[in-house]
């Protein structure tokens, strides 16, 4: 036996440990930054909060709504779509979804709200009739009225979505 060995191995076995120990801090650090408050969630009320919660909610329901219905059958039209497309724009919405609950990725999962419903009523019309259209329509044009006004009020934040800071005036406040 080589002396020195194990307490050199056991050294190796410790970086590694303390390693892979820093790198899940890492991600633990980047997952509370997506679930920390906003700098617009820092400016707005207590009532504010909660009524723009409430509004987040819904958009949330609404994709998770899209992705567990979308999809037109035979049912529906004579000529569907691939069964691709419908998965991928399934699985599209309920990423959105989460996109929109997640705080610091609010104003972003809202837009993508918006164009998604804006597709998927293209879709409705020209795939499957004005029929489908006109009874999917309420709907779509529901989420896209109340992911419009989360667009329009945590637009502030859309700056500092990628950077890493809360915003820009608010570096110190940590």
């Amino acid at each position: 036996m080589v002396p020195g060995f194990r307490g050199h191995s056991n050294r190796i076995r410790l970086e590694a440990i303390e390693h892979l120990d820093a790198r899940r801090k890492g991600v633990d650090t980047q997952m509370k930054k997506l679930l920390q408050p906003t700098l617009v969630m820092k400016r707005d009320g207590k009532i504010a909060n909660r009524i723009y919660m409430a509004l987040t909610i819904l958009v949330t329901l609404a994709m998770l709504a899209a992705a567990s219905g979308s999809g037109s059958g035979s049912h529906v039209t004579a000529q569907p779509l691939p069964a691709w497309v419908d998965v991928a724009a399934n699985v599209l919405s309920l990423l959105i979804g989460v996109l929109v609950l997640l705080p610091r990725t609010r104003v972003l999962g809202s837009m993508l709200a918006v164009v998604n419903m804006l597709l998927s009523m293209v879709v409705n019309y020209t795939v499957d009739g004005m029929a489908y259209f006109a009874k999917v329509s309420p709907f779509n044009v529901t989420t896209i009225m109340v992911a419009s006004i989360l667009v329009g009020h945590y637009a502030d934040d859309l700056p500092n979505l990628f950077n890493g800071l809360p915003a820009a005036t608010d570096k110190n406040d940590d």
